[in-house]
C-alpha cells in the first residue's frame, strides 16, 4: 500500500460508528446522507480532531439534503462579483496609471503600481486571517463598501501622495474581498454543485470587462496626450473611470447588506464550538426555501467537543481582538495547513503555483508589447484601438471559466486536469503572441489568452480553498493570495529594469514558467473532484 494510501486511511473518519451506542439518531442521519451524495469527506486535511470532522460531515449532509436554492443563485453572483471588484481595480489603475502620472508626477518609476500591490497584500493579510478569526461575515459585508468609499476619493484627489494613500486603503479592502469569497461561497454550496466554484472566476472576466469599458468610454476623449501640459481641466477621464468604477461596487456592497444579508457560515461556526448557532444557519435556510433537512441540535452535540487547544484560542479572541489574537490564531491555522505529510506538500505546491503564476504572468505583459515594438510589430495606432482591444480580451476570458467549471466535471479530467490543460493552452498561446506584428492579431491572440488562462487561474482559485480545512481555510486562501500579489509586485521592478537592458529573455523565461505549472498540478495530491470539501 502506497504512503498516500496509509495517511489517508489513518485519518479519514468512519462515521457510521459516531456515537453509535449513545446516539442511533445520529447514526441513522449520517446513513441517510450518505445516500444524498457518495463522495468522501476530505478528512484528511483536518488536523486530527475527530470530534470537528465528524460535525462537518454532518453538515455537509445537511447542506446537500436541503440541495441548490435561490440562495446559492444570490450568493454565486453577488460573492463572485467579489472576483469582479478585484479585476476591477486592477484594471482601473492599470488603465489610468499614465494619465495620473501626466499629471501629478510628470514620469518615472511606476511608485502607483507598487502602492497598488501593497494594498492588496495588506488586504488579504488582514481580511484573510482575521476571517478565520472573527468569522467570514463581517469581511465579506464590510470589504465591498470600504472599497467603494476610498474608491470615490482617490478620483477627487490632488496630488499623487493623496492618490497613492487613498488608492491604497481602496486596494486593502478589495485585496481582502477576494480573500473570503470563494471560502463563503465554497461553504454555503451543496457537493454536487462545487464545479460552481470554478465557474464563479467567469465573474473575475466581467470585471475587466466593466472596466475596460469604463476606460474606452473615458479615456481616448478625455485624457491629455503627454506630460508636457496637463491640468486636470483636460484629463479628466481617469478621475470619472474612479468615480463610476466605485458607483459599481457600492452597488454591489448595497445588495451584500440588504439583499443576501449573508449569515456567518455554519462550518465555520461549528469549528469554533458554536453549534447552536451553525444549526440555526442551516435551518433558515432550510425554512426560508422549505427545504428538508434532518439535522438536529444534539446530533451536532453528540459528536463531542472540538480540539480544546484551539476552542480555547477561539474563545478568548472572541472577547478581545488584536494584533496578538491575530498572530496566535494565525500561526495555530498556519500549523494546520502543515499538519501531515500529504496536506505539507499539498500546500507547497499550492503555494508556488501562486508565486509562479504571479510573476511570470505580469512579466510576460509588461515585456511583450516591447518585444513585439522591437520586432517592428504595431499593437495599436490609437488610444480608442488600445482599449477596444483590452475591452474584447476580457469579455472572451469571461467564457475560459466557464469551459473550466465543465472540464472539471469530466472523471477523468477534474481539477488537476483542467489545471493542466488550462497551463499548456496557455503557453503555447501567449508563445505564439509573439508573432502579433498588428492590432487585429494582438486582439485574437489577446483573447485567446485569457480565454485559456483563465481557465487556469479559475481552477487554482477554486481547488485551493477546497482542500484547506474549514479553521485555516481563509488563512490558506490569504497566504496563496499573499505570495501571488509579493511575486507580482516584482513584475514593475523586472519590467523597468530589464526595459532598460531591451532583454527579451524575462518573456520566454515567464512563459516557460506558465507552462511548468502543469507539473506542480500534477504532483499535487488530492482531487476534490472525487470528495467533499470540508
Amino acid at each position: 500500500m502506497s504512503e498516500s494510501l496509509q495517511e489517508k486511511q489513518t485519518y479519514e473518519v468512519d462515521v457510521s460508528h459516531v456515537n453509535q451506542s449513545d446516539n442511533t439518531a445520529s447514526v441513522d442521519l449520517l446513513e441517510k446522507g450518505d445516500t444524498v451524495n457518495s463522495l468522501q469527506d476530505l478528512t484528511i486535511v483536518e488536523d486530527g480532531d475527530n470530534a470537528l470532522s465528524k460535525k462537518i460531515h454532518l453538515i455537509n449532509n445537511a447542506i446537500d439534503e436541503i440541495g441548490f436554492t435561490w440562495f446559492h443563485v444570490q450568493l454565486f453572483c453577488i460573492a463572485g462579483f467579489g472576483y469582479s471588484v478585484d479585476s476591477q481595480m486592477e484594471m482601473i489603475q492599470s488603465g489610468v496609471k499614465t494619465y495620473v502620472d501626466y499629471q501629478m508626477k510628470g514620469g518615472g518609476y511606476p511608485a502607483a503600481t507598487e502602492v497598488f500591490y501593497a494594498g492588496l497584500i495588506t488586504g488579504s493579510i488582514l481580511f484573510g486571517f482575521g476571517a478565520d478569526l472573527i468569522g467570514r461575515k463581517i469581511a465579506f459585508n464590510s470589504s465591498l463598501i470600504l472599497t467603494s468609499i476610498f474608491g470615490f476619493l482617490t478620483g477627487g484627489t490632488s496630488s499623487y501622495a493623496m492618490y497613492c494613500i487613498f488608492m491604497f486603503l481602496s486596494t486593502v479592502a478589495a485585496g481582502g474581498n477576494i480573500a473570503t469569497d470563494v471560502a463563503v461561497f465554497l461553504e454555503f454550496l451543496p457537493s454536487k454543485y462545487q464545479y460552481l466554484n470554478t465557474s464563479m472566476a467567469a465573474w473575475w472576466g466581467v470585471g475587466q470587462t466593466i472596466a475596460g469599458l469604463i476606460a474606452w468610454a473615458f479615456l481616448p476623449n478625455n485624457s491629455c496626450s503627454s506630460g508636457d501640459y496637463c491640468p486636470s481641466k483636460i484629463n479628466r477621464g481617469w478621475r470619472y473611470c474612479w468615480y463610476t468604477n466605485s458607483g459599481i461596487v457600492l452597488g454591489a456592497a448595497l445588495l451584500r447588506l440588504f439583499v443576501l444579508k449573508l449569515g456567518e457560515t455554519p462550518k465555520f461556526l461549528v469549528s469554533n464550538g458554536r453549534d447552536e448557532e451553525a444549526y440555526e444557519e442551516i435551518m433558515k435556510i432550510s425554512n426560508k426555501y422549505n427545504r428538508p433537512c434532518s439535522l438536529t441540535l444534539q446530533q451536532l452535540k453528540d459528536c463531542g467537543e472540538i480540539n480544546d487547544d484551539y476552542f480555547n484560542i477561539s474563545k478568548a479572541t472572541s472577547i478581545k481582538i488584536g494584533l496578538k489574537e491575530l498572530w496566535v490564531t494565525t500561526w495555530s491555522n498556519i500549523k494546520i495547513l502543515f499538519s501531515n505529510k500529504l496536506v505539507i506538500r499539498s500546500t507547497i505546491l499550492i503555494l508556488t503555483s501562486w508565486l509562479f503564476i504571479g510573476i511570470s504572468y505580469s512579466v510576460f505583459y509588461n515585456f511583450l508589447y516591447i518585444y513585439i515594438a522591437d520586432h517592428g510589430g504595431s499593437t495599436g495606432t490609437s488610444t480608442y484601438i488600445v482599449y477596444r482591444n483590452a475591452t474584447l480580451d476580457n469579455f472572451v476570458g469571461i467564457f475560459g471559466p466557464i469551459l473550466g467549471g465543465f472540464l472539471i466535471m469530466i472523471p477523468k479530467v477534474g481539477r488537476r486536469g483542467t489545471m493542466v490543460f488550462g497551463a499548456l493552452a496557455g503557453m503555447a498561446i501567449l508563445f505564439g503572441y509573439t508573432t502579433v506584428r498588428t492590432p487585429s492579431g494582438d486582439a485574437g491572440f489577446g483573447s485567446a489568452t485569457y480565454f485559456f488562462v483563465n481557465i487556469y487561474y479559475a481552477c487554482l482559485y477554486a481547488y485551493t480553498p477546497e482542500v484547506f480545512p474549514t479553521r485555516a481555510r481563509a488563512t490558506g486562501v490569504a497566504l496563496c493570495l499573499v505570495a501571488g500579489r509579493v511575486s507580482g509586485a516584482f513584475a514593475p521592478v523586472t519590467y523597468w529594469y530589464g526595459a532598460q537592458s531591451g532583454s527579451s529573455v524575462p518573456i520566454w523565461v515567464c512563459g516557460a514558467i506558465i507552462g511548468s505549472l502543469s507539473i506542480l498540478a500534477i504532483c499535487m495530491p488530492f482531487e476534490p473532484s472525487k470528495q467533499r470539501s470540508v
